[in-house]
């Protein structure tokens, strides 16, 4: 795990005295970082006038760090994941949890007819499980569970290499001459040898990029190229971050401004993440998708362009207080953003072939043009259904998504379905509603997660009483109405039974008649 978490101690007793224990190396400096979140956020302002305001960053094994906070010991405290503490609050990524999933093993197989999907593997005896077959990757290959790829094999990877054994001849007449020569020889062949290696890379890269059903591959851009774009990914041009890695805006010779998806240094999972997301986006073309540009694969992180959309995500606007002020989003242009959304989620799960599930709907993954038209962006997670799933009722996948709006089912049995998707979104519809994050551990300990908290409200008949206050000022009784027509919608969505939750479909349809009722337009038939 890779998390910042900001600890505000804000009683009068020091960390042994009030219960809280720590185990990792905390910071309570007046210029902490929990100073600077405090100093920018409206809601932990009470913090300000407390004595003591700390900051700890977790990190290394999955149990290297622990926290364990009593209840009279903490007013509050909060979580960002990869934060770069050189990032000014306005660059800040949205508040999260990274949870660690299990990897997942090769595909179980019976007959070699079962392992056509998995290039460079054979159905064997798994020799951790007497009794099960798995696609075993073939000699020279190896097994990566982060891009569910057999890899070729290089040093470092664990593969089994021969060492060539040069016997060394000679006598102490040559001995200075023959070392002078070994040197010169070991080092070009480690020059041509990392040479070949990065040839080897960027040509597996292309492979896997190239490997479309549709056919479709993306362009390539060169390194220098993208360098010059973005200012070498200088600092200033930082969008955001997250857990893949790193956004960069840039600007292309011809003046078309680009936003440009890098991959952390040495983080396998995020790269291979960036390769998926090329292939996904190679296969749609949807208006509320964003726009794939193209990709560079020749340097040491693959990167990804596509097109800039320049009002930032809707996360930012429904949370941020700064942007709530400067452009707050009316009633009818969150309807909008949402069937916009919903359009493009349903043209994923109906018209794409072969279908795509997103696996990460949330509202930091929902960008806004100038117009504030909704883009749906971040395909890292997706999952393109192979022919030979399209029959299945689910896909049996490891759980990926983020914390809040993960489907409950999907969690418990690792079933990947359409309706996966359905679920997250139904935690977008509340949070456009009542303008509250899917999770905020600055609520009350129940009303953490939004989802448990809006059940409750619902089963009390009160959900009016959560609205956003922005909306219901001035609001018609019409558009109140409306309003309690989403909710129910939500509610729908995130029905605990999946086969109980409508279609994407289903739900662009439902938002667009809400939208006529409003407008006064007929719906599309």
């Amino acid at each position: 795990m890779a998390d910042r978490a900001q600890y505000l101690e804000c009683s009068g007793h020091s960390h042994q005295i009030n219960g809280s224990y720590l185990q990792v190396p905390i910071n309570c400096s007046a210029n902490c970082l929990c100073h600077t979140y405090i100093n920018n956020t409206p809601s932990a302002a009470a913090c300000r006038k407390e004595r003591l305001c700390c900051s700890f960053r977790t990190g290394g094994s999955q149990n290297a760090y622990i926290i364990r906070v009593h209840a009279n010991g903490c007013m509050g405290y909060q979580s960002y994941v990869n934060l770069d503490p050189g990032l000014p609050f306005a660059k800040w990524p949205a508040p999260g949890l990274e949870l660690m999933w299990a990897t997942p093993q090769e595909p179980p197989c019976k007959t070699k007819l079962d392992c056509r999907d998995l290039p460079f593997s054979k159905c064997s005896p798994d020799p951790s499980n007497a009794g099960q077959k798995r696609c075993l990757c073939k000699k020279g290959r190896y097994w990566d569970p982060a891009s569910g790829y057999c890899q070729k094999c290089r040093r470092g990877t664990g593969c089994k290499y021969h060492k060539n054994h040069t016997p060394v001849i000679g006598s102490s007449v040559g001995v200075l001459v023959l070392l002078a020569l070994t040197g010169f020889l070991v080092y070009r062949q480690r020059k041509y040898m990392k040479e070949t290696a990065r040839k080897t890379l960027i040509r597996e890269r292309e492979e896997i990029l190239n490997a479309n059903p549709s056919g479709k591959s993306a362009k390539i851009f060169s390194g220098k190229e993208i360098k010059k774009a973005t200012s070498d990914f200088s600092r200033e041009n930082v969008l955001g971050s997250g857990g893949f890695g790193e956004v960069f805006k840039g600007i292309l010779d011809d003046g078309t401004a680009i936003a440009v998806k890098r991959a952390k240094p040495g983080n396998s999972k995020g790269t291979a993440q960036v390769l998926n997301e090329v292939r996904i986006l190679c296969q749609v073309n949807h208006r509320s998708l964003v726009r794939l540009l193209g990709c560079c694969v020749e340097l040491e992180q693959p990167l990804l362009i596509y097109e800039y959309v320049a009002n930032g995500t809707l996360f930012d606007h429904l949370h941020r207080s700064d942007m709530r002020k400067r452009s707050p989003l009316s009633w009818l242009r969150r309807l909008l953003i949402a069937h916009q959304t919903a359009d493009g989620l349903a043209y994923l799960h109906s018209s794409a072939v072969p279908p795509i599930y997103h696996r990460d709907v949330k509202t930091s993954n929902i960008l806004l043009d100038e117009n504030l038209d909704a883009k749906v962006s971040d395909f890292g997670l997706s999952r393109l259904v192979e022919l030979s799933e399209q029959d299945c009722t689910h896909i049996h996948t490891s759980a990926q998504g983020t914390l809040g709006y993960l489907d409950p089912e999907y969690y418990l049995n690792l079933q990947l379905t359409d309706r996966s998707d359905v679920y997250s979104f139904g935690v977008v519809l509340l949070e456009l509603l009542t303008s509250m994050k899917a999770i905020d551990f600055n609520r009350e300990e129940e009303n953490v997660n939004l989802v448990v908290y809006m059940k409750r409200i619902f089963n009390e008949e009160r959900f009016m009483t959560v609205i956003d206050p922005m909306l219901k000022e001035g609001a018609s009784q019409v558009e109140l109405e409306t309003m309690k027509a989403i909710g129910d919608l939500a509610a729908a969505c995130l029905d605990e039974r999946r086969q109980n939750r409508p279609s994407m479909k289903e739900v662009a349809d439902e938002i667009e008649c809400v939208i006529s009722i409003i407008t006064g337009d007929d719906p599309k038939t």
